[in-house]
């Protein structure tokens, strides 16, 4: 398939933000869950928080974890918004803060204000919260986060017991998975990734590991590859926009490498590549055919008056030129009234030195008025070009006057380059001719034998080629300062500008060159080097030009985009196709063109990070070698159990060909009879929230719930462990 036969690509819009549904302020809480004590299940993710009762089939509120508190200036008021709410002001969409730093609560005076915002949406509206709250929290919490938590709780909303629960944990309940059975639960968040081994009954978490790369790492990641890519994109890409590139276009490769070479192939490449068309106002001033139309007729109203200016410049020229030559005229007849001591004063006024100069000068101002007149009345003129004749050459010194003498200098020399180019031009005649023969041998054998003709010509082709792709690497190397040939070359010149040449090796002692430890050396050498390639490069090229037309005229596989300069010019480089793609239409005064972005590599390469951390910088091992690691501190019993169960959840995880390459993977490090069976959350990202609200509902969420007096006695650091909590260390 040919450059001509690729279709107009789809071009995908920008999306700010998806839409989002509106929280709307419930109004039933006094007939659903006042004096109930039913608990409220918050899962508080960095990304998203989701919150609803325990008796909800689905949260009630799902919301940005993000607050922005601002001034408006048209009102004079402050204004506070939450979650959605944001996106709707550019100003507040500015002010955006979190409550988090990385997966763990740092900012508690925002996360006040989000808890606001879900007691007053969820309806409430008692002086205090009496209802249990069971939230979620990151795998290995400080204590230092865990007890302002609680402080806020217990203190600000008076709640009557608290629980915390790992959210990945909650997702493995609500998949029908079951703890006793063990198996390894991958939960890939909104900026982190952890894997955690469940073992006889509950989680393991001094085996869990963590990788610090996550949706939020993917987005940043993007928006980074894109501004490489395009440093002088006329729009500023928002980490939003970023974030809808990475939720919309990315995939995971299964084999990352192979995938690669698919990119540099023109033909996949047109398939793969996403070209995403930014907002742009078109320039206002576009003229109409009107417009246009006067536009053509002053331009020819000007080009009319240049003409008749250059007209009469050309008649003045040539009135200027008739004057001049009437006073070298007078000139010359006035030496015969004049005497002769007189007249010559009067040729060095006019700095001409004798009347053989004089007479040559209204020779040429004659022939110039000619000229000047024939091209005022238009007429071609026919120049005829008399051969020189040099009648002093043969004549003796003693029969020749001063005059004479010096006159029979200038014809010597003038015959000399006569003949020189005399023979310049027989030999040019003559390589012409030799070059007409060839021309004619070489048709003649095409005729007579078209495929030996043409076979010889390809490999005359390959060769010519060969020689100019060495030349360009031997350009490449000379231009690196540390290369071999680069040096010697240095050394080369080095010795030719010395005044004593290196003949031999120095002995110890004696001077040393020093050529080339400087940086002016260095400019010196590529001055001297620079036109010397030059012509060689081109001289070569020329000929494998030649080749290139006779193979696009007579050999119907040659096509144009197969010419050497097609194939190395900018419009098909890699570097290019990657940033403007294959089709042909690219044009870089349209518009349009200017703000689209074309995603292509970055595709696979920003979900690559979780399996090759190394490729954004980050020193931890990828998710497949942490789960190996893992795996293998375990006996074989254990091993067998966790890998039966591979449970992969959280938002980051939707990348589409995660799991089947996460199992190939897996499949190439475990043993071969290994039961590998990997689960996916049925909703990665809500599972959490419906799997903690499934246990909310059981007797052990209120056996293992802190209540407002064991917060008294132990402190705001203090939770009782359960299968899907955190270890309580002191």
């Amino acid at each position: 398939m040919s450059l001509r036969e690729i279709s107009q690509p789809k071009i995908y819009n920008i999306a700010e933000r998806r839409n989002f549904t509106p929280n709307c302020t419930a109004t039933d809480y006094e007939f659903v869950a006042f004096n109930t004590g039913i608990p409220i299940v918050i899962d508080n993710g960095s990304y998203q928080c989701r919150v609803g009762w325990a008796n909800d089939v689905s949260p009630r509120l799902q919301f940005d974890s993000m607050v922005s508190k601002y001034r408006d200036r048209k009102i004079n008021q402050s204004v506070l918004l939450v979650g959605n709410d944001i996106y709707t002001d550019a100003t507040a969409k500015s002010n955006a803060k979190t409550a988090f730093d990385g997966n763990v609560v740092y900012n508690f005076e925002t996360m006040e204000y989000i808890l606001d915002y879900i007691f007053f949406k969820l309806g409430i509206n008692t002086d205090n919260v009496y209802h249990p709250i069971l939230m979620t929290e990151p795998v290995c919490n400080p204590n230092h986060s865990r007890r302002l938590m609680s402080e806020l709780l217990f203190e600000g909303y008076g709640v009557p017991s608290v629980c915390y629960g790992i959210d990945a944990l909650f997702s493995f309940h609500a998949n029908n998975l079951s703890f006793d059975e063990g198996g390894i639960v991958a939960s890939s968040g909104h900026t982190t990734t952890h894997v955690i081994p469940i073992i006889g009954g509950r989680d393991v978490l001094e085996h869990s590991k963590r990788i610090s790369y996550g949706g939020l790492t993917s987005t940043d990641y993007m928006l980074k590859l894109m501004q490489l890519k395009y440093p002088t994109f006329p729009t500023k890409m928002t980490v939003n926009q970023a974030q809808h590139l990475v939720h919309n276009f990315t995939y995971v490769a299964q084999d990352y490498f192979k995938e690669l070479k698919e990119y540099s192939n023109t033909n996949s490449f047109a398939l793969k590549d996403r070209i995403i068309q930014f907002p742009y106002v078109p320039p206002a001033n576009e003229k109409t055919e009107e417009e246009l139309a006067r536009q053509e007729e002053r331009r020819q109203e000007q080009a009319r008056r240049l003409k008749e200016q250059a007209a009469k410049l050309r008649i003045q020229k040539l009135k200027d030129l008739e004057i001049t030559l009437e006073s070298y005229v007078q000139l010359k007849e006035s030496r015969s009234s004049m005497k002769k001591s007189e007249w010559i004063a009067r040729l060095k006024e006019n700095r001409i030195s004798d009347e053989a100069e004089l007479d040559e000068i209204i020779l040429k101002t004659e022939k110039s008025v000619q000229r000047a007149r024939n091209k005022l009345l238009g007429i071609d003129e026919v120049e005829i070009k008399e051969e020189p004749t040099f009648p002093l050459v043969d004549t003796p010194d003693d029969q020749l006057n001063d005059a004479e003498k010096k006159e029979k200098k200038k014809q010597i020399a003038a015959k000399s380059l006569h003949e020189t180019r005399q023979r310049q031009k027989e030999a040019k005649e003559l390589a012409r001719r030799q070059q007409e023969e060839e021309e004619r041998a070489e048709e003649q054998r095409r005729v007579n034998d078209f495929e030996g003709w043409l076979n010889e010509l390809k490999s005359s082709y390959e060769g010519q080629l060969e020689k100019v792709k060495n030349l360009k690497r031997k350009k490449e190397q000379l231009m690196d300062r540390r290369s071999h040939a680069s040096q010697l070359r240095m050394k080369s010149i080095a010795n030719l500008a010395s005044d004593t040449p290196q003949q031999k090796r120095r002995r110890r002692g004696q001077d040393e060159d020093t050529f080339g430890m400087d940086d002016n050396d260095w400019s010196i050498y590529k001055e001297i080097s620079k036109e010397e390639d030059a012509w060689e490069e081109e001289e070569e090229l020329t000929q494998l030009r030649d080749y290139e037309n006779k193979l696009l005229q007579y050999d119907p596989a040659f096509l144009p985009e197969h010419t050497f300069d097609a194939i190395n010019s900018q419009q098909n480089s890699l570097v290019f196709m990657l940033t403007r793609g294959v089709v042909p239409t690219y044009d870089p005064e349209n518009f349009g063109q200017m703000h689209q972005l074309h995603v292509n590599i970055e595709r696979i390469r920003v979900p690559e990070a979780l399996f090759q951390p190394s490729i954004i910088g980050l020193d931890q091992a990828g998710v497949v070698e942490t789960i190996g690691d893992i795996v293998n501190r375990f006996d074989c019993d254990d091993q067998r159990k966790m890998i039966k169960s591979m449970f992969v959840t959280g938002g980051h995880t939707q990348t589409p060909g995660l799991l089947p390459r996460l199992e190939t993977s897996l499949r190439s490090i475990l043993p071969s009879d290994a039961p590998l069976r990997i689960i996916h959350a049925n909703d990665p990202v809500l599972d959490a929230w419906r799997g903690a609200a499934l246990w909310a509902k059981t007797e052990d969420f209120h056996k293992y719930a802190v209540t407002r007096q064991e917060y008294q006695e132990y402190g705001g650091e203090y939770l009782k462990e359960h299968r899907f909590g955190n270890v309580y260390r002191i």
